[in-house]
């Protein structure tokens, strides 16, 4: 399990179609920062999906109660190859399918002393 931290968009429901089927992804949206190839910080927008087991426990309606805020949430990476010869990866919500509360400490004073 990964942690992917960033500043949440809420959920988000996308519909596209594939030949003559129709499919609806249901997603969470965080915006993080990342370097890009040229050495560059940048902002993107990433989706994590949510299982249809998530849709129907009603988790999408928590993370539009963190629109705007920080969240770290625990993802798994999926990877998929098509018949077209593309691959790539999504991200899954993992874990308990919450947000993971996260708090920096100082360091302490004896390891600063050495």
């Amino acid at each position: 399990m990964l942690l992917l931290t960033g500043l949440c968009h809420g959920y988000k429901a996308n519909t596209r179609t594939q030949g003559a089927n129709q499919f609806t992804d249901h997603l969470v949206l965080v915006e993080v920062q990342d370097t890009n190839q040229y050495g560059i910080d940048e902002t993107k927008t990433v989706a994590i999906k949510l299982s249809k087991a998530d849709i129907d426990g009603g988790i999408q309606h928590l993370y539009d109660q963190y629109k705007g805020k920080a969240v770290s949430l625990p993802v798994r990476v999926g990877p998929w190859a098509s018949k077209a010869g593309n691959a790539g990866f999504d991200f899954w919500l993992s874990g308990d399918r919450k947000p993971v509360q996260m708090q920096i400490k100082p360091p302490l004073a004896a390891a600063q002393a050495s």
